[in-house]
């Protein structure tokens, strides 16, 4: 994945930049303080990406960066093609991103919001919502009105779907636990929704496995707010 995703990149021919060293723009006999280090030219390449700049001199850095830092270059090609990823079908928690790419990689994915920790206090994993339309109660304290009905609010985090019914994630992503579901049995699939947007719903609210959760048959029960 990751090299069909840099291959777009580095699709046009590239200029090898006039530096000789991981170190310098200087030559080998230069010992003066490096000028440009590692660190510097993957922070440079990870900004264009983040600024979609990738028709111009991005071709010959990455091209530089392969050559001369290895490491680093390892870093921005996890992040260049996870970032394609997460764009097109969602974040993912960081923990699961460690059985496919590096602890560095990831936290750059975190800094873009392309991944979440699960831990409170994340954007979209905050303890309590606030404001929330109508005042209903928040998505994590919907656990303990099992068996009552209840109007439930909540910034999506992720969503999933098997066959025809789709699952909307709130609070925190599948697999964790502590999220707060709206289950939509058999109506084959919804628009994509931004990750962070506010949803609410009314129904009975039941445990599944220890899963708060809501299940409905029509997506126009679920309330959007931008």
């Amino acid at each position: 994945m990751r090299d069909r995703a840099l291959s777009i990149l580095l699709a046009a021919p590239l200029t090898v930049l006039l530096l000789t060293s991981c170190s310098s723009y200087g030559g080998s006999n230069n010992r003066s303080e490096p000028s440009v280090t590692c660190d510097d030219a993957l922070a440079t390449v990870v900004e264009r990406i983040r600024a979609d700049d990738t028709a111009g001199a991005i071709n010959s850095e990455i091209d530089w960066l392969s050559h001369n830092c290895t490491t680093e270059y390892d870093v921005f090609a996890d992040y260049a093609s996870t970032k394609g990823s997460a764009e097109q079908f969602g974040p993912d928690t960081c923990d699961s991103l460690t059985q496919y790419i590096g602890r560095e990689a990831i936290a750059l994915l975190s800094e873009d919001g392309l991944c979440s920790d699960g831990t409170a206090g994340s954007p979209v994993d905050a303890s309590t919502v606030e404001n929330q339309p109508g005042g209903e109660i928040a998505w994590n304290e919907a656990v303990n009105y099992a068996g009552t009905t209840q109007h439930v609010c909540g910034p999506l985090a992720g969503s999933g779907n098997s066959n025809d019914d789709v699952f909307l994630n709130l609070g925190r992503d599948y697999p964790d636990t502590g999220r707060f579901q709206i289950v939509l049995w058999d109506i084959g699939g919804v628009e994509p929704i931004p990750h962070g947007t506010t949803l609410c719903t009314t129904g009975e609210i039941t445990l599944y496995e220890g899963v708060a959760q809501i299940e409905l048959k029509s997506a126009s029960l679920v309330e959007i707010y931008e």
